[in-house]
């Protein structure tokens, strides 16, 4: 039985760079399916059109344009260049309403003899077997039901606090193996951290986002039921808009990736 995520995001090929995708309820955030899983699906239909393993996402952003409404959806990919290490391509998805999103990715080989170095750490949080489960019966959206969440960073959403700050332990409830496209809805999974400075309930949605992998997916050693820490923290909103900038780490502290994100909050 295939994951559920890895089902739901993963369009049918119906011609040349021309790809197709149904959206239901159950993966409904407001008035339609979470910005995580729209991504997720362009991101696969980019992967398959790249049709390299040995060029892994780089680089990730989508804007999105109008809900993506329960019902069928169409993805159009493009190369626009392919160099000798790097590709760069664009990716539309668009239903009988017209444009839900549209992005772009870049794909890079690994380039031998490159200077690294990670001075970032996450932040000290309780181990997953430490922190509970977030029940069922919490009010989240829709799509929330596919994951595991254990809360352990910041504030509830729409408690006033002081720091816009959210996030804890992450993994979808079925066991599936991290890609990048699971990777992409893992990071949108978790609400938005302006929310936690909001006293009392706000609506929100994702303007548009940009990721930077920082390891090639799928990765050997990572288990299909590992636990992800993803971090979450907003040090700006006005006019309406609030930035986020997250990150995804594996337990043992390895930074996978990275996101700035921009949302509307509404009044």
């Amino acid at each position: 039985m295939t994951a559920a995520f890895l089902a739901a995001s993963t369009p049918e090929s119906v011609g040349p760079n021309r790809y197709r995708i149904r959206f239901t309820s159950p993966w409904y955030q407001g008035r339609g399916a979470y910005g995580g899983l729209v991504a997720g699906t362009a991101l696969r239909a980019l992967e398959h059109t790249v049709g390299d393993a040995a060029r892994p996402v780089r680089s990730f952003t989508m804007h999105f344009c109008a809900p993506a409404v329960e019902g069928d959806a169409w993805v159009t990919t493009r190369i626009e260049r392919a160099g000798k290490l790097v590709t760069q391509a664009t990716v539309r998805v668009e239903n009988d309403a017209g444009v839900v999103a549209m992005g772009s990715a870049t794909f890079g080989a690994t380039r031998g003899g490159a200077i690294e170095y990670l001075e970032m750490a996450p932040p000290k949080v309780p181990p997953p077997h430490e922190v509970p489960v977030t029940p069922d019966d919490i009010p989240m959206p829709d799509f929330c039901r596919f994951f595991e969440f254990r809360f352990c960073l910041g504030s509830a959403p729409y408690s006033g606090a002081a720091v816009a700050e959210t996030g804890g332990w992450l993994r979808p409830r079925e066991p599936t193996v991290l890609d990048a496209p699971l990777c992409v809805g893992l990071m949108d999974a978790f609400p938005p951290a302006v929310l936690s400075r909001v006293d009392g309930f706000r609506p929100a949605a994702t303007v548009d986002f940009t990721m930077h992998f920082f390891q090639a997916l799928p990765q050997a050693g990572l288990k299909p039921d590992a636990q992800f820490l993803r971090t979450g923290r907003s040090l700006q909103a006005g006019g309406g808009y609030a930035e986020d900038f997250q990150q995804l780490w594996t337990q043992d502290g390895q930074l996978l990736a990275q996101c700035r994100q921009l949302f509307a909050v509404m009044g």
